[in-house]
């Protein structure tokens, strides 16, 4: 199982949420934003609910029927 193909999706979903809805460092991100699904291209046989797209709905234990996730989202950049 490689969970490298799946991380870089989850960073690529990252970087359009940061630029297309302006959230910056310690913002909670709206419930609005957290049930938007983005289609997993790679590895979405890790995805939580197996449906193929990826929300961040699936990991907060809020929205999800109460299972809770610690989520490290790490993000690097060279130019």
């Amino acid at each position: 199982m490689n969970r490298g193909g799946a991380m870089v999706n989850i960073l690529t979903i990252l970087l359009i949420l940061s630029t297309s809805f302006g959230y910056d460092v310690g913002d909670t991100i709206s419930e609005g934003h957290q049930n938007e699904a983005f289609d997993i291209c790679y590895a979405s046989e890790l995805d939580p609910n197996g449906d193929g797209q990826f929300q961040f709905a699936e990991y907060n234990g809020d929205l999800n029927g109460g299972q809770y996730f610690v989520i490290f989202l790490e993000m690097m950049a060279t130019w």
